[in-house]
């Protein structure tokens, strides 16, 4: 019932935000699965903005995660429980299945669930890696936004005010060398800095 509620509060609350969306790189050109990355502090309105029809999104399964994984369903997304802290190895394992068994997107936010803020892991570049799938980085610039006093200073767009989201050039890691190297260039694409 809780997360029904948040759910619709959700639907509610977009009607008074003015959500862009920006593709530096044509998203429909890429032909396989996607895996999405982005900030842990801008999740809020991803579903919003999701450019694909199959998604499932890494969800730790502690208290706030198992909330926010009931309120994903609604959206029609699907959810993998897991974190680099609970049962990394086994939401790593299920992750590559689904995409490249069933063809799914992955979302994960690199710095989740715990941070450091915006220090991106290596979890979405190793399995950019094991599944061949390019990375996707997801930038997020809100006009005016309330931070919560919290490890990400998670975002709240105020009321009436613009949120980009900025689809970014993907990111391919061919290599196992690469996983470590391409870690800056994830970081400055998520920040929409230029790289």
């Amino acid at each position: 019932m809780k997360a029904f509620v948040f759910y619709i509060f959700l639907r509610f609350y977009r009607l008074f935000l003015r959500i862009n969306v920006v593709e530096e790189y044509p998203i429909k050109s890429i032909n396989s699965p996607i895996i999405y990355a982005f900030w842990h502090e801008s999740i809020l309105f991803l579903p919003f903005v999701y450019l694909g029809n199959n998604l499932s999104v890494l969800i730790s399964t502690h208290k706030d995660g198992r909330l926010a994984s009931d309120v994903i369903k609604y959206f029609k997304m699907g959810t993998i429980g897991g974190s680099v802290n609970r049962n990394p190895k086994k939401a790593f394992l299920e992750m590559l299945k689904l995409i490249k068994n069933q063809a799914c997107d992955i979302g994960i936010t690199p710095d989740g669930p715990r941070g450091p803020r915006r220090k991106a892991k290596l979890g979405v570049l190793e399995l950019a890696y094991f599944s061949g799938h390019p990375i996707v980085p997801i930038a997020f610039e809100p006009k005016s936004a309330w931070r919560l006093n919290s490890w990400d200073r998670f975002a709240i767009p105020k009321p009436f005010s613009s949120v980009t989201f900025i689809y970014k050039k993907p990111i391919y890691v061919k290599t196992k060398e690469e996983i470590k190297s391409k870690v800056a260039e994830l970081e400055s694409k998520l920040n929409n800095e230029e790289y």
